[in-house]
């Protein structure tokens, strides 16, 4: 990261600084959260209950169209899945910008800092095209357990989790407490929604139809739980970074300190 390095290395906090606030950061992007949940909800109830509304006409049946598809948390290509990339792809540049600093101080965890970027942005990629979806066929031999792998991309999800805790163990050790704490849940909440949930949805589908308003709901909560996780991990690495780090060219705000 030469530009990192160089902007330490040259540049002043009165030639560059942003006010940074993690806690108002959190508070947006959980407010947004929040927001595409109730409207994803609304979609939901407008797709599987249209016998307790009126459709006045063509034009009207065509806006709650869009509507329905632009926010139905399940589907891919829309506003909750633009949103879920950029709070990936966020968290991958912060993680980039540590890993720089690390590198800068030769850290012996500076590559595991890497490691983590490239992971976020791996997520991001995979977020906007539903990448993962696509390796069910790769695995379609694989039994299903009654249903718990019914989607079967959640089997090599499962042991990448536990593969990566094993090459994490000794970075996660490390860290302060506080940090321990903020990025552990940041990732049970994540997994928890990705796979814990990728896992309660296979159960239902394998006993239900999945064009109904109860997997949908399933599925709200695991991408509720997704969007929730990033958005501690954002705040999690921005208080790292307040930390540790604001001689880079970031000003946290003095309320934070306190």
């Amino acid at each position: 990261m030469p530009f990192i390095q160089l902007l330490y290395k040259n540049m002043t906090l009165s030639h560059f600084s942003t006010e940074i606030n993690p806690k108002k950061i959190l508070k947006i992007l959980l407010g947004t959260t929040l927001v595409l949940v109730l409207l994803n909800v609304i979609a939901l109830y407008l797709r599987f209950f249209p016998e307790r509304y009126h459709v006045y006409n063509q034009l009207h049946e065509f806006f709650l169209d869009i509507y329905i598809d632009r926010f139905s948390m399940n589907t891919e290509m829309n506003i909750p899945t633009f949103f879920a990339t950029f709070q990936l792809l966020a968290a991958s540049i912060l993680l980039f910008i540590i890993a720089a600093w690390k590198k800068m101080q030769k850290d012996k965890f500076r590559i595991h800092w890497k490691g983590l970027a490239f992971l976020l942005l791996l997520f991001s990629i995979d977020e906007f095209t539903a990448m993962h979806e696509r390796f069910t066929k790769l695995f379609k031999d694989l039994p299903d357990f009654n249903g718990l792998f019914y989607f079967k991309w959640v089997i090599p999800g499962i042991a990448f989790v536990l593969i990566f805790g094993l090459l994490y163990l000794l970075f996660f050790l490390h860290l302060e407490k506080k940090y321990k704490i903020l990025f552990l849940a940041s990732a049970i909440l994540f997994f928890g929604g990705a796979l814990g949930f990728e896992v309660i949805g296979g159960r239902f589908a394998n006993y239900n139809d999945t064009r109904n308003f109860s997997f949908q709901m399933i599925a709200t909560v695991e991408e509720t739980l997704e969007l929730g996780g990033v958005s501690l991990l954002i705040y999690s690495l921005l208080a790292y970074m307040k930390g540790y780090f604001s001689e880079i060219g970031l000003v946290f705000n003095k309320e934070e300190s306190s």
